[in-house]
Order: structure tokens, then C-alpha cells, then sequence
């Protein structure tokens, strides 16, 4: 995966809700496909990124320490889980359908296992 350098416009910025985090739009250049391609393959992974405007040189750098929440292993596993059960049809409670499919995986880790 390669980096991208380029100047944009922020086109919109709106509060997340509770959490204080931000969410923005923004507008590039006009890219080559090569680049549009690149660009593409950053959706939706963790980013550094610097919000620095042309216009003022040496303006002040503000650090963010907090950390980009992302789910947690666990959380991925439930989620993927609940649309599985969502394409089979609901035919169980999620509860029973997530139950069985964790004991499955717990086996099967299990299996791995030396005795």
C-alpha cells in the first residue's frame, strides 16, 4: 500500500455525538486513475493525517494523543456473527444462534490445542 500527499478542501465537518468525535468530507484535486486507485485502498483503515493550511506557513501544530476507537477483536466477531444470523433467516434468537456459533469456534480452537 503506498502513501498519499496531497492538498485538499474540508467541504463539511459534523460532531459524532456523545463520544466528541469529529466527522468531515473533503474534495482532492482532480486525481489519475492510478491515483483515484491508491486513494480508494485507504477506506475505511487508520490514518495519520496532518490538517495543515497553505496559507500560513508555520502555523501551530496541535498533537491529538487520543487514540482512533475501533472495535475490539470481540466486537468484529459478534458483528460478522449478527449478519450471519441476518442472512440465514432468523431463525432462532440471535442469543442461541450467537451462542452456538461461539462454541463452535471455541472447538475448533480447542481442536488446536496440544494435549
Amino acid at each position: 500500500m503506498k502513501s498519499i500527499r496531497m492538498t485538499i478542501q474540508l467541504t463539511s465537518i459534523r460532531s459524532r455525538g456523545k463520544d466528541n468525535s469529529m466527522g468531515f468530507s473533503g474534495s482532492t484535486p482532480e486525481l489519475q486513475p492510478e491515483e483515484q486507485v491508491e486513494f480508494m485502498r485507504l477506506n475505511g483503515i487508520n490514518l495519520d493525517t496532518l490538517f495543515s493550511p497553505l496559507d500560513e506557513p508555520k502555523a501551530e501544530e496541535i498533537k491529538v494523543k487520543s487514540e482512533l476507537h475501533t472495535k475490539t477483536q470481540g466486537q468484529r466477531v459478534r458483528a460478522v456473527i449478527f449478519i450471519l444470523w441476518k442472512q440465514s433467516g432468523e431463525k432462532e434468537p440471535f442469543e442461541t444462534f450467537y451462542q452456538n456459533k461461539t462454541e463452535k469456534i471455541i472447538n475448533f480452537l480447542k481442536e488446536q490445542l496440544e494435549n
